[in-house]
């Protein structure tokens, strides 16, 4: 199957540089349109099934892109199996405080997710040194976050046909991961707010066929 994996629009707290994962802040009028410009981008896919993270900004993303299809719609499926990772003390707080306190640890210069992810390479490592600077301890171990997503894609794989199209509305850090983890594609970035990647589902696992593409109109 052809998944359909786009980043929400712009929040308050991407604005702000605020960490956000089980967070939630509005759209802004810029995510507003972030959405609205992936919808007419992916206006022509018909798709069979489609489902978003229960966070309001992954909600209202998908609702806007569902709006531009020319096809009959599908009933937006809201599900927390899609949810962000969960950073959890650290929500809501300074991104440089939380991924400077990471890139400290792992000895990277560069206290951003990208400089970390390329020079470290390893998401399971990187989810857990942030569960272990986290001074409470409250957020998801990759242990947990992967369980999450494993059970995730097989239930896809048991529920939906082999060819079906699905729209899957999601955030930031889980796309990358899935990318870098399922995909095996190690130069992937934080995908762009509205960013579409495309991936191919099957028993065989995850393949990445495009990734964090704002100019692409798919037919």
């Amino acid at each position: 199957m052809k998944l359909y994996v786009v980043r929400h629009g712009q929040t308050i707290f991407n604005t702000l540089n605020k960490v956000q994962g089980w967070a939630d802040t509005p759209l802004t009028k810029k995510g507003e349109k972030d959405g609205q410009e992936a919808g007419k981008r992916l206006k022509n896919v018909a798709f069979d099934v489609a489902f978003s993270s229960d966070t309001s900004r992954a909600m209202h993303t998908a609702e806007y892109i569902l709006a531009e299809n020319i096809h009959e719609h599908t009933k937006l499926q809201i599900t927390p199996e899609w949810r962000e990772y969960f950073f959890g003390s650290f929500e809501g707080g300074s991104n440089d405080v939380m991924w400077g306190a990471v890139a400290k640890e792992f000895g990277v210069n560069k206290g951003t997710p990208d400089a970390i992810a390329a020079e470290v390479q390893d998401m399971t490592a990187i989810m857990n040194k942030i569960y272990e600077v986290d001074p409470e301890h409250l957020g998801e171990n990759a242990t947990g976050f992967w369980q999450r997503i494993d059970a995730a894609l097989e239930k896809l794989l048991m529920t939906q046909k082999a060819n079906a199209n699905v729209l899957l509305v999601t955030h930031g850090q889980l796309i990358g991961n899935l990318a870098q983890h399922y995909g095996h594609f190690l130069g992937a970035e934080r995908p762009k707010n509205g960013a579409v990647a495309v991936f191919n589902l099957d028993d065989d696992g995850l393949q990445v066929e495009l990734f964090n593409d704002v100019n692409t109109v798919f037919l």
